[in-house]
């Protein structure tokens, strides 16, 4: 209807819906050349590429101190990723904790096993803070 020059609000009170409803299908049309409906939730695509984790993994053993937001910015100066796919603070805080974890072992997700369980600790003997007298007392 609006390509054949009907306005608007006179397309809204022929099919008896709201102004609004109207004028963001017509926004949608303009926009994606479509009035169907987006996408409704669904998952982010993923920005922790291989290559963004080993660019992490870098930084990191380059300067053992760098932050998070640090990395970030790094990420983005160094053309790694873009606005569009730079992932958040949180995202590279998970990788550290992770995937990359302690630097001087490689990780798990790197050699494809289990980390090894720690060793027990050793037990204390019972009652190690009381010494018993030796001697008999008459």
């Amino acid at each position: 209807l609006a390509q054949l020059g009907i306005r608007p609000c006179d397309i809204s009170r022929q099919l008896r819906v709201s102004h609004g409803c109207v004028s963001k299908i017509l926004a949608r049309y303009n926009e994606t050349g479509s009035i169907l409906p987006g996408a409704i939730g669904g998952s982010k695509p993923r920005v922790t590429t291989p290559t963004v984790v080993k660019h992490i993994r870098t930084y990191k053993q380059r300067d053992p101190g760098i932050f998070a937001w640090e990395i970030r910015d790094r990420l983005l100066a160094d053309g790694v990723c873009d606005k569009f796919n730079l992932p958040s603070v949180s995202s590279i805080s998970r990788i550290l904790r992770n995937k990359i974890g302690n630097l001087s072992q490689q990780s798990q997700y790197e050699s494809g096993k289990q980390a090894p369980h720690p060793p027990p600790q050793p037990t204390l003997p019972y009652n190690h803070l009381y010494s018993y007298p030796t001697s008999k007392v008459p």
